[in-house]
């Protein structure tokens, strides 16, 4: 039974599609009515004018905005000049040898990483990232300096830290 109705089904599908594609409409592009070209205008208006059109179009369509201050002036402030102290120099090293920098460019040395992590010693930052990397973190020796291996950037982003190394020769 499921079988017949399968076909009768099947049959009035195919019909329907025929019915449709017979009917669908369309124009023969033989029977087409043919349109004629537009013909342009020929521009008359010199530049200068055309540009005054256009700025008086453009003042129809956007209004005038009124400037409004937005805050008051702010009143000069005397500023007074904050003295640093003079940076703190390691004098017992030699100008290739590496210290640990700070953003202000002080130098010390450096021993003053055994603050943050203990090490042991080491003579470069790479050797320092080595050593780190050896006790199982992750450690990142970055060259940021303008002239090639004269300051490194080591970051441990496990123990958070951040160090900048330079060379004694760049220490003020």
């Amino acid at each position: 039974m499921s079988i017949k109705i399968a076909r009768i089904v099947g049959s009035l599908l195919v019909l329907l599609t025929v019915a449709v594609m017979v009917h669908a409409g369309g124009v023969d592009p033989k029977e087409a009515s043919v349109q004629e070209p537009v013909a342009r205008e020929q521009v008359t208006a010199t530049a200068e004018q055309t540009s005054t059109a256009v700025s008086k179009a453009r003042r129809a369509v956007v209004p005038a905005v009124a400037e409004v201050p937005v805050a008051k002036p702010a009143p000069v402030v005397k500023t007074v000049p904050i003295r640093k102290s003079q940076p703190r120099v390691v004098s017992s090293a030699s100008k290739d040898s590496w210290l640990l920098g700070s953003s202000e460019g002080e130098c010390s040395a450096l021993s003053s990483v055994d603050r943050k992590v203990n090490v042991g010693s080491f003579k470069t930052p790479q050797e320092f990232a080595r050593k780190v990397q050896q006790r199982g973190y992750q450690a990142f020796a970055l060259d940021v300096g303008d002239v090639r291996n004269q300051v490194m950037r080591v970051k441990v982003p496990d123990l958070d830290l951040d160090l900048i190394f330079m060379k004694a020769g760049l220490c003020r």
